[in-house]
Formats: structure tokens, sequence, C-alpha cells
């Protein structure tokens, strides 16, 4: 069935819209008024049956339901219409997905139509990025540097390296580059090369023909890349795939195939890669357990996490936010926190980042009754934590720079709806430390 559209807008009339369509050939027509605000489909269908062709279209477009040009093609539910408009935030019209190109990716629709080829599909948990580059929390200069090559490197289709230690949040930096990129509409495919055995990977990555191997399901198995296609494929911890496998990813980006594991021919791909480790791939090189010829194609951009322990300065924004996230999970009201906690905290060095940070938010919360204080973190973090005392005006914004600084006492009032005392507890200063840094800083408190 033909998809093809035309625009036409809401004052045209009936005999204006039919000619658009029989120009381009359109079996739709996206309504927009004047200001190009979407507001409807009109179909070829319902054209014929108005004998007024002096009507304005605008009365007798179909209201139909628009997908944002940021929500997942997941979200796309069937509809009589063989096309859904794509609106940006202004509600302007930037295209239409064809309902039928778009089930390709929700195999859940499609299990009664083809159950022998998609059936490798509905083993691929997750078919969207779920996470945008606003769920990468904090203010330091290390984290808006990073935020920054997020955005240069959604504009492009190169390859992606994200390096950092384990709990930085590496596949935050996955999900947001490709929820900014061209392929946001299209599958996000997740493999953890770690989680799977390696006898196994290749089959899990390539797909497989029908009596590939003893076990092997009738009718095959799609691959995760060949489910990636037209969109992306994070490969999280590449560092720790083997050696066999490696040759094979470089084919992909070198040649853009693949080929099934018993299959007779390659089979082209448009699939983005993002990888990410933990590892230090620089030196598996030297040790000979990760080809340098695909180290080299892997780092064509190379995102670096920081550790948490290099911007302390965003523990207070991730806290309150991890402390909201909880408390609207558990459905109460979000808790106080002391100022001893918050100092703890920032003292910590968090071997495990960012992700031991929630863990432990996830900790205390289900163990308060009202303010979180420091009594509720564990024991294991209690020698690193205190093997120094906090004099009374070592505060808590020593760790920062002078702009961080500022943020902090900011988020601090923001916080505390302008409590200057609450402020000057969660922050570890005095009243008088308080009001010279609002003067130094020109706060309005």
């Amino acid at each position: 069935m033909d998809c093809s559209f035309t625009l036409c807008y809401s004052y045209e009339t009936v005999e204006e819209a039919a000619r658009k369509m029989i120009n381009n050939q359109a079996s739709y027509a996206i309504v927009a008024d004047e200001k190009h605000t979407y507001l409807g489909v009109l179909t070829a269908g319902t054209l014929l049956q108005i004998k007024d062709l002096h009507m304005p279209v605008e009365k007798i477009m179909r209201d139909a339901e628009p997908l944002k040009e940021d929500d997942p093609v997941i979200d796309i539910r069937p509809s009589d219409l063989d096309v859904i408009p794509v609106v940006n935030r202004t509600r302007t019209v930037v295209g239409v997905i064809s309902i039928r190109s778009a089930f390709q990716y929700l195999p859940e629709a499609l299990s009664s139509l083809d159950t022998g080829r998609l059936s490798g599909l509905r083993r691929v948990p997750q078919l969207s990025a779920k996470y945008t580059i606003n769920d990468i929390v904090g203010q330091s200069n290390a984290i808006l540097l990073m935020k920054e090559q997020i955005i240069a490197a959604a504009k492009t289709k190169s390859t992606v390296m994200v390096l950092g230690e384990t709990g930085t949040g590496k596949e935050l930096v996955a999900h947001a580059i490709h929820r900014l990129s061209n392929r946001r509409h299209n599958a996000f495919i997740r493999v953890n090369c770690a989680a799977i055995p390696d006898n196994l990977l290749e089959s899990e990555l390539f797909g497989y023909e029908t009596g590939a191997f003893t076990g092997a399901v009738k009718g095959g198995q799609v691959g995760k890349f060949e489910a990636a296609d037209g969109g992306t494929i994070f490969l999280d911890e590449i560092g720790d795939m083997p050696l066999s496998l490696q040759s094979k990813i470089l084919r992909v980006l070198q040649e853009k195939e693949i080929e099934k594991v018993g299959g007779r021919a390659p089979i082209s791909i448009d699939v983005r890669i993002i990888a990410a480790t933990h590892r230090n791939l620089h030196e598996l090189v030297r040790e000979k357990k990760f080809r340098e010829d695909l180290y080299y194609r892997l780092h064509v951009i190379p995102i670096q996490m920081p550790p948490l322990r290099e911007h302390r300065e965003d523990i207070p924004l991730l806290l309150d936010f991890f402390l909201a996230k909880q408390a609207e999970e558990l459905d109460i009201e979000k808790p106080d926190t002391d100022r001893d906690f918050l100092a703890a905290l920032i003292e910590y060095d968090w071997p495990g980042n960012v992700r031991e940070l929630a863990n432990i938010v996830e900790l205390v919360i289900s163990m308060s009754h009202g303010t979180i204080t420091k009594d509720l973190l564990p024991t294991s973090m209690l020698p690193e934590l205190f093997s120094h005392r906090f004099d009374d005006e070592a505060s808590i914004l020593r760790n920062y720079t002078g702009e961080a600084e500022k943020e902090a006492i900011i988020k601090a009032i923001e916080i505390f709806g302008g409590n200057k005392i609450k402020v000057c507890n969660s922050l570890g200063i005095s009243r008088s430390s308080l009001y010279n840094k609002l003067k130094k800083y020109n706060i309005d408190a």
C-alpha cells in the first residue's frame, strides 16, 4: 500500500487538497494551520466522498494523535490509518512514520504474521532507548564537558567508545546519544558482552540459520545486529569480548555487513555501534587480548566518564535526584538529610561511583524514619569515612571550586525553600559564613 503523503493547510479547499495529492501521488495529507502547527490527517478516501469541492479541509480531517520526535517507536499503537505524523516540541510536522515499517520493531505486534523470522526479535528485551541526556545529573565542569561531547557525537554517524569505571553511567551516555541522533525513531539494542557465554555470543550477535548447530530453532534466529538495523547497537563491556569474535565486529565496521552462523551469504546492515568498557583497552592490546585494528576502529569518538570522586560537587544534586526518585517509587514524602550524612557522602571515595550512591540512597531511605542520618550508612563505609574528623568550620564546601560552591549554595537554598538554618546545616557552615558567601556570589536569598 502506498503511504506517501503531502502537506496541506486547514484553510485550503477539498479541490486544492485533491490536486496536491494527485500531483504528489500521495495517499495522505497532513493538515497544518497557517503557522505550520499540526492539526490532523486527511485521507484520499475521505476526499472522494466529499461533493462540495469548496469545503475547507479542516472540516473533514481526521483527528489523529501524532508521535513526538523524541518518543520511542515502541510507543506506537495500532491504528486504522497507515501513517502516524511526527511532530517536534512546537507541534510542527517533521515527517511521518509508516505503521507497517514501524512494526518491524514491534515483534509482539507481528508475532502472528511472521513467527519464523521474528522469533529472535521477541527475545530482545529493549528496542528503544530509555534514558535521555537529562537523566545524566550534574553541573560540574566534568559533567558539562561530557554532555557537550554527547551532543557533538549524536550529530555524527561515527562509532563511539565510552570509557570509565564501573558505575559511572556509561550506558546512560549510549542511550542519550541514540535519543539525540537521527536514528532515535529506530531500534536501540543493548548487549552485555561479559554476561553472555563465549560459545553463545556469536549467535546472539549475528543470528543463525536453520540447522546451523544442534538445538538450533527451526526457522533460525535474528541476531542483535540485524535487529538493530537502521538504529544503534550498544556493546557494553566490549573489553571482555573473545578475540575470535573481534574480527567479526571489525568486519561489521569495515564492510557494513554480517553473516549468520550457518549462513551462506552476507547481509548488509546499517547500524551505528556504541561500545563501552571499564577495562584498559590499550593495555589489553599490548597483552594481545584485544585487536589493535579494532581498538582504533572503535576509538573514533572516545568519551571518558569521570569517576564520582572527581566531581564531588555534584553529590548534593545526585542525592536530591535519587531521594526524589526513591520517594516517588515508595509513594512517600522525600525525607530530609542531616549535615553529617551529606558530609559523609562527600568525604567517601565511591569506588562504585554513581551506581553505588544510588544503592546507598535506596538503602538509607528504606531504613529511615524522617531525617536520614549518617548512622544509617553501612559499616563498610565507616573506616574510610571517619578516618579523620571535620572541625567546626571545615565545611562541605571546602571540596568545591568557586563556581561549584556557588551552585551548591543555590541548590541548597532551592531544596530547603530558603530556610537558612537548614541550608547552613546541609553545607556545614555557620550563618555568618553563609551570609558572606551570599554577598560574595551576589545570590538573592
